[in-house]
């Protein structure tokens, strides 16, 4: 079935282009994406099979992401310059996933003998050369989705990146002879300035148009992902798409996949309407993307940068200013006596000091009861709608750190794979708002990989699936 998926995917998409007139363009042309093997991904849709210096397996992710550079492998398209003509050619990637270094070439020649054939991305400007030296810059777009260049005539040449395309005037030079490379230029006969992005398509032929390129490929890519995602969870791939949306990037495969079946699970056990406001704080790609909730309120993160943030271990807690106000999501409530609040501790820290790592920003009013989790070097100080701190003596640990309570007296604290019941009795609820990483002006310094709030759940059942799903991330990035 997925086989015949992906058939009828590539064939929508060259009988898309045959209808569109831009397919006789495509000279050389593979797509790197949806095969079951690299080997697969680097056969020629049209023309010369490229030459692949340094690609391994595991640089490859089938599902509409592509290949991954590394700063030191690419492809040679088998593809001379002047194959096509001085003022009729163009060249084109999709990118799945952007650059992290400051300034690479995603495809193309540079050449001291001729003109420039390539497409550019950097800090200050994004933009592409096609037989010319003279670069048509698209106000440093981003670089994600399709990007391309084409000659359209001796004195003009077009630039799309990221749905924004740019006609600018400027003279064509002599076509080089040398081949184009792909995830680097050729400059002069060598490698240089390696793409790190994902690049799940490259063409290279005669002028076209861009736009109604990038509408073909774009597609094919969306199918060529929704193939992949097929009986998924409709709250997994929302979340998954939002995700997507604020990294700016297409996850990873196995990344949707732990993702999926995480949610599933959740829900096969009467876990998921119990969490009221929750992030998964490891996997996707950029701190932003941590910060899209999987269920409920947007946190504020205050004072957080991007190196705090490991995609396998989490958000770590980086000292004073540093935390997560959650407005409108208060610890304390609704129900009084049907609540948890849970934390994934990847890394924590042996300090003396007591730090507070969940509880509403200030203390709660009189006879209010609060709702906290707290550690020492020695012991564990918990809350759960009660007033004063129940003390377990234990040393700062690693995994699922979780109270759960579904009764007026007493409250289940989870920590090591193992519950314990502590006889106290609820006393009430504040309406304060939410702090993670911090109480009034005392910060933490763990990493979590994953926060709950919310009503009354099953603790055990919840930690084994956020313990599975840390694990899959853990073995997918």
């Amino acid at each position: 079935m997925t086989l015949k998926a992906r058939i009828r995917a590539i064939d929508r998409f060259v009988k898309g282009c045959r209808e569109d007139g831009i397919y006789d363009d495509l000279n050389a042309c593979c797509v790197m994406a949806g095969w079951d093997s690299l080997a697969g991904a680097l056969t020629p849709l049209k023309g010369a099979a490229p030459t692949n210096s340094g690609f391994i397996a595991t640089d490859y992710d089938r599902g509409g992401i592509g290949i991954t550079g590394d700063g030191t492998s690419y492809l040679n398209s088998g593809r001379a310059v002047n194959a096509d003509a001085q003022n009729d050619a163009h060249l084109s990637v999709f990118i799945a996933a952007g650059r992290a270094a400051a300034a690479v070439r995603h495809a193309g020649v540079t050449d001291s003998s001729a003109s420039s054939f390539m497409l550019y991305d950097d800090t200050s400007f994004t933009g592409g050369y096609v037989n010319t030296n003279t670069i048509t810059d698209v106000s440093n777009r981003a670089g994600i989705n399709f990007f391309g260049a084409a000659r359209v005539s001796a004195s003009q040449q077009t630039v799309r990146v990221d749905g924004v395309e740019v006609t600018a005037t400027n003279n064509s030079l002599s076509a080089s002879t040398l081949n184009s490379y792909i995830f680097c230029r050729n400059l002069n006969g060598t490698a240089s300035t390696f793409s790190d992005a994902t690049l799940s398509f490259y063409s290279l032929g005669s002028a076209t148009d861009l736009a109604l390129l990038d509408a073909r490929v774009s597609t094919l890519m969306a199918d060529l992902r929704a193939i992949e995602e097929t009986g998924f969870d409709r709250d997994a791939l929302a979340y998954i798409r939002a995700v997507e949306a604020a990294d700016g990037a297409y996850l990873e495969t196995d990344v949707k996949i732990a993702i999926n079946s995480l949610v599933s699970g959740l829900k096969a056990d009467s876990l998921w309407d119990a969490i009221g406001s929750s992030c998964l704080l490891c996997g996707p790609r950029t701190l932003t993307g941590a910060l899209v909730p999987l269920r409920g309120a947007v946190p504020t993160a205050y004072s957080f940068s991007s190196g705090d943030y490991s995609r396998t271990a989490g958000l770590t807690g980086a000292g004073a200013g540093t935390y997560l106000y959650l407005s409108g999501v208060h610890p304390d409530g609704p129900a009084q006596n049907s609540a948890h609040q849970a934390l994934y501790i990847t890394s924590q820290t042996a300090s003396a000091s007591y730090k507070t790592h969940i509880r509403e920003y200030d203390g709660p009013e009189a006879g209010e009861g609060s709702t906290q989790i707290s550690q020492s070097a020695t012991s564990a100080y918990i809350r759960c709608r009660s007033l004063g701190d129940a003390a377990v003596s234990e040393s700062p640990q690693t995994g699922l750190t979780a109270i759960n309570r579904s009764n007026s007296s007493s409250f289940e604290f989870r920590r090591g794979g193992t519950s314990s019941t502590l006889n106290v009795a609820s006393t009430g609820i504040t309406d304060n708002n939410a702090f993670i990483y911090r109480f009034s002006s005392v910060y933490s310094d763990i990493t979590l990989a994953f926060y709950s709030l919310g009503t009354s759940l099953d603790l055990a059942k919840l930690d084994s699936h956020i313990s599975s799903y840390v694990t899959a991330i853990g073995a997918a990035i």
